[in-house]
């Protein structure tokens, strides 16, 4: 005889349900990208990529905390001081000197302009998750599980609150958003490290509010509206939803009053809603006040979440499905007559077939058609709206940078929502992508440079507007236009090679393919990309150009080895050295000289020659072991050798070589010298009997060795698998010129291509070695002739 299920255990086995579910959905997506255990071997990424995942996400909640930081620093100087000599209590501008610090409030930790200013904040963060929470899912597809759970013998009570509870657990932008404030404010009134833990507490209390209003709206949307139109309503919500979002980091940016104002007129009432009693609670300075508002607070929420459960009751008092898939289907002569915009129908010849196709796909698509051409102008101007106080176009031409830093985001955020999503878009129908006569390979390149047309209108756009109203156009302007125009296609294949990595084919929720750990990391080389706009030099802006193009080609190769591999979650391509080696390998090279040196210098200590040596051959040691260890872990094919069975004739040509790059280089050095384009050189000397023997040592054992093997061994082979031996020699030599100084980027570069073509000749690193070793010896004597 079966026991009856009273509605508390109801909802108990079903909120277990739903954790269930995420928790299988997240070991689901483990094994996709593990594989299953009799293919360990043919696994889809190494256990690396947890541990890279985790990284973003930390540096991802120590850039919000850094936000949130800034913004309650801008309240306390801006809401809470006041000038020293100031009569009334007027709260005045941030950055102002002879700023008193206003009192708090009785009974609490914050002064009332303060406690204003971070409700409103708190207020600002609930509404934005509110609507990125609707504007993130599909509306027009209902829930898969709500058809079955509306059958069960239980109270619909029940069953909305455990929807209300998985909500509250699965909204990530709430606590992305809420967590990191609420830290900062209870480190601000003194709970130290025990804030994060009161921050969640607060955040997942708070979130009730938020899952409740989630459910009334989108319910609500699919009972009143087709689904046609419900496509139109969510492209509206990821437009409004990124206003309370501009606002609230807003708050963070010096010099913004517009937050602020409203802050200090926040009326009355809304001092005693439940975000303010959240903040009241954190700011209360004993025990007994904190529990107390706490306490009001947990009765607000639960009178809010009581009635939004009464209305969810008598919206789903006729069902959970209004109209059916036939309903919702326009017919008759109206439907007819209505036609889409056809942004094909104009289109010009010369698109290919897949161009046109992506079109016609976003002329169907409203919301992706706002998220591309309309998103980025919302997101970009929005920040001008809150905190520009000047007219960037009629300083463009004498002050460009800011005005190409403007363009390249409203490029970048446009390539994010596009170029971003090319093999996202494709869903269930990818599959498709392999019948037809074009490899994925151009596929996908087509589609990114017509991303990247469209993405290189916004910059056209505010280019051609600064110039017609300045009137005239400087050198520097010129500059940055063309970091800018160089970049969108750079990030065109950033982004669509990114997209290849983030999205999951097989997933089932089409809002979920798309990792956000990707879009984190594609905004981070956005944002590294920006220091060209800003650098002051040819040369900074050139190298820094360079590297991107080449963080470009390594994502691109890897997206190439996945493409046959994409339907098969068992299955990933044999490894094989590429271009991404060559860049980690060089990184680890570089950050761990200078952690060796700075661990030698401490304090005040000058870099002496022997620690360089001690930094250079601990750090080359040190990644060429663990490169050598990954592959041989791996069973990596390909992997270059230092010497072979023509070792000497491998010495040879590499003796060849250094002898031809060196005479380069003399001619560069003398060509230098009666130009005096360098003075640096003729006052070089040294200040210990002993650094020339170390430099030596670096030059001709060291450096040798482990550069080689980077560039010619792992650059330059991975450029050879996807460019062809000519342009390899010619753009690694490009890559290793440009980490030398600028003053031997010429000879280095000439060298270069010699090492990349003795290497190609001998089928060993033995080669590039002995050319390189030769040259710093030649060369370094040379200059040590000319300095005596």
């Amino acid at each position: 005889m079966s026991v009856p299920v009273g509605a508390p255990r109801a909802a108990w086995l079903l909120t277990r349900l739903r954790a269930r579910r995420q928790l299988n959905q997240l070991d689901a997506i483990y094994r996709y990208r593990l594989g299953t255990p009799d293919r360990k071997a043919t696994s889809r990424t190494s256990p690396t990529m947890w541990l890279f995942s985790a990284l973003v996400v930390l540096v991802m909640l120590g850039s919000f905390t850094h936000l949130a930081s800034q913004c309650m620093n801008n309240m306390q100087a801006v809401l809470g001081s006041v000038h020293v000599g100031n009569n009334d209590d007027a709260p005045v501008p941030a950055g102002r000197s002879s700023l008193r610090r206003l009192p708090p409030e009785s009974g609490s930790a914050l002064s009332s302009g303060v406690f204003k200013g971070v409700t409103l904040e708190v207020m600002l963060l609930l509404v934005t998750a509110l609507l990125l929470s609707l504007a993130g899912r599909e509306i027009a597809r209902p829930d898969w599980d709500l058809e079955w759970l509306a059958t069960l013998p239980l109270p619909l009570s029940t069953l909305i609150v455990s929807k209300l509870v998985e909500r509250v657990v699965v909204n990530s932008y709430g606590f992305f958003t809420l967590v990191p404030f609420l830290s900062v404010v209870a480190w601000t009134c003194g709970y130290r490290w025990l804030a994060p833990l009161l921050a969640i507490g607060f955040t997942f209390l708070l979130m009730f509010l938020v899952a409740t209003g989630q459910m009334l709206v989108d319910t609500g949307l699919r009972l009143a509206l087709a689904p046609s139109k419900l496509k139109n309503v969510q492209a509206a919500i990821s437009l409004v939803g990124l206003a309370p979002l501009l606002l609230a980091a807003s708050t963070a940016m010096p010099g913004n009053g517009l937050v602020f104002g409203w802050a200090a007129a926040l009326p009355e009432v809304m001092q005693w809603s439940p975000a303010a009693l959240a903040v009241r609670a954190l700011a209360a300075i004993d025990v007994r006040s904190a529990a107390l508002w706490a306490l009001m607070m947990l009765a607000q929420i639960g009178i809010l979440v009581a009635i939004g459960t009464a209305l969810l009751k008598r919206q789903l008092r006729n069902g959970v499905v209004a109209a059916g898939s036939r309903e919702g289907v326009a017919r008759g002569p109206q439907a007819a007559q209505r036609r889409p915009w056809n942004l094909t129908a104009n289109a010009p010849s010369w698109l290919s077939t897949v161009q046109r196709r992506e079109l016609r796909l976003l002329a169907r698509d409203r919301t992706f058609m706002v998220q591309t051409l309309l998103l980025p102008a919302v997101i970009v101007g929005g920040q001008i709206f809150v905190t520009a106080d000047s007219n960037f176009f009629a300083d463009a031409v004498d002050h460009p940078s800011n005005l190409a830093a403007i363009a390249f985001a409203l490029a970048a955020y446009t390539l994010m929502f596009s170029a971003f999503q090319t093999l996202n878009a494709e869903g269930q129908a990818l599959w498709l992508l392999y019948c037809v006569p074009h490899s994925l390979d151009s596929i996908l390149r087509q589609k990114a440079m017509l991303w990247a047309t469209l993405a290189t209108t916004y910059p056209l756009i505010i280019f051609a507007i600064a110039v017609a109203t300045a009137g005239a156009i400087s050198l520097q302007f010129l500059a940055c236009a063309a970091v800018v125009l160089a970049g969108v296609p750079i990030f065109a294949v950033i982004a669509t090679a990114l997209g290849v990595f983030g999205c999951d084919p097989l997933a089932q929720d089409v809002q979920r393919r798309l990792r956000p750990t990707y879009l984190y990391l594609y905004m981070m080389v956005s944002s590294l990309y920006a220091y060209a706009i800003f650098a002051s030099g040819l040369w900074e802006r050139t190298a820094l150009m360079i590297l991107t193009a080449l963080v470009a080609v390594a994502l691109w190769q890897k997206a190439r080895d996945q493409f046959d591999y994409l339907l098969d979650p068992a299955a990933s391509p044999p490894p094989r050295v590429s271009v991404s080696d060559g860049l980690i390998a060089a990184l680890l090279f570089f950050v761990l000289q200078a952690i060796v040196a700075l661990a030698q210098m401490g304090r005040g200590q000058v870099l002496t020659a022997s620690m360089a040596w001690l930094a250079f051959c601990s750090a080359g040691a040190v990644t060429y072991g663990l490169v050598r260890l990954i592959y041989w872990r791996a069973r990596t094919a390909d992997v270059p050798v230092m010497l072979g069975e023509r070792a000497p004739q491998a010495v040879l040509w590499g003796a060849l070589g250094g002898l031809a790059a060196s005479a380069a280089a003399f001619a560069y050095i003398e060509i230098v010298r009666a130009l005096d384009l360098f003075p640096v050189w003729r006052a070089a000397t040294f200040s210990d009997a002993t650094t020339p023997l170390w430099l030596a040592a670096v030059a001709v054992i060291a450096a040798p060795i482990f550069e080689e093997f980077v560039f010619r061994g792992l650059v330059f082979r991975g450029l050879r698998r996807s460019f062809g031996p000519g342009m390899a020699t010619l753009a690694s030599a490009a890559i290793f010129a440009i980490v030398h100084p600028p003053i031997s980027v010429i000879p280095v570069f000439i060298m270069g291509v010699g090492a990349a073509l003795v290497y190609q000749r001998a089928g060993m690193l033995l080669a590039p070695i002995v050319l390189h070793a030769v040259y710093n010896a030649a060369v370094l004597g040379f200059q040590w002739k000319l300095m005596g």
